[in-house]
């Protein structure tokens, strides 16, 4: 009746070691693949934010030059911090025109210029600083040069389309 039933040539399907190799190479794929969605997430949250500060203070600039006024900056670190010109305020929260606060809480504020920053309407100059943004994907600098350029450079390792930091 059955006479084929144990002849290899007749086999259909998988073997179980055969099955066993395929799911742990999925396995190991997509864990892989997770955890390189996690780390491009948060080199794209970092670079949004920088992003988002350099238009900030690009706005701030022009707002200085346009009226010729001082716009020097506070920081206020912290978990939840925030950046911004004229009189601080005991809460990052009740600003909205003059600071910037970050869309994504995972990025951090680790390090700024220790001196008065900000803009000078005569002229257009400002005096330069840096600001220092990070999260678990690296760290971005935003460089205030003496003549009021801004710019963005990644450290130690580039984050998506930015040039590293020169030392």
């Amino acid at each position: 009746m059955n006479r084929y039933k144990n002849s290899p040539e007749h086999q259909q399907g998988l073997t179980l070691i055969e099955l066993m190799i395929v799911m742990v190479l999925a396995g190991m794929l997509t864990s892989w693949g997770v955890s390189q969605w996690y780390h491009y997430q948060q080199a794209l949250r970092l670079e949004q934010t920088a992003q988002q500060l350099l238009a900030f203070l690009t706005r701030l600039q022009a707002d200085a030059n346009w009226h010729n006024r001082n716009a020097l900056l506070w920081f206020r670190p912290g978990k939840i911090w925030c950046i911004g010109s004229g009189p601080q305020v005991a809460s990052c929260t009740a600003l909205a025109d003059r600071a910037f606060t970050p869309e994504h809480l995972d990025v951090e504020l680790q390090g700024y210029t220790q001196k008065e920053m900000g803009f000078y309407g005569v002229r257009n100059n400002a005096q330069a600083g840096h600001i220092l943004l990070g999260n678990h994907a690296g760290r971005i600098r935003l460089v205030l040069s003496a003549k009021g350029r801004l710019r963005l450079c990644s450290e130690e390792t580039a984050i998506r389309s930015l040039p590293l930091c020169e030392p």
